[in-house]
């Protein structure tokens, strides 16, 4: 009983980083020698576990991992420089994927989209399960760590 406790425990404590560094992206915030920069984290956290429920981890997944900063082709910019920032939704993507490989979970090295659309069933519903709960802690911790009502305005 008590590694499950440990496990909320661990959760929460994740989300409230994750939050954190949500609230610090509202201006342009350096997070492992990449810029972030976005003013409606608060509003992608609220919608995702809604999005997981209606249709189903992969396809949110792959719809967050389609809304991800691209390369600048004017700008010639990578995504990450100061110049051309990460988004929320890259920054959602890394703390979901940084969980993953910390939590009972353990997810394996490579990309967290392949390694969701590639696992069998019973680990499908173990994740979903497992990123419904951090969603559940990370909606919290954004609704009162960031003002507005999280649509950017």
């Amino acid at each position: 009983m008590s590694g499950i406790k440990d496990l909320a425990k661990e959760r929460s404590r994740f989300a409230y980083g994750c939050a954190t560094q949500g609230k610090s992206i509202l201006s342009s915030f350096q997070i492992n020698n990449e810029y972030y920069k976005d003013d409606k984290y608060k509003s992608y956290v609220k919608k995702i576990p809604m999005m997981i429920l209606t249709n189903g981890l992969g396809v949110t997944f792959a719809f967050i991992y389609s809304k991800r900063k691209k390369y600048d082709e004017k700008k010639k910019k990578r995504a990450g420089e100061k110049e051309n920032p990460k988004n929320g939704y890259d920054l959602i993507y890394k703390q979901v994927d940084e969980w993953l490989k910390q939590s009972y979970i353990h997810k394996s090295e490579g990309d967290l989209i392949k390694w969701i659309i590639d696992q069998e069933s019973p680990q499908y519903r173990a994740t979903t399960n497992e990123l419904l709960a951090l969603f559940n802690w990370l909606k919290r911790f954004a609704d009162g760590m960031i003002e507005g009502d999280g649509d950017g305005d």
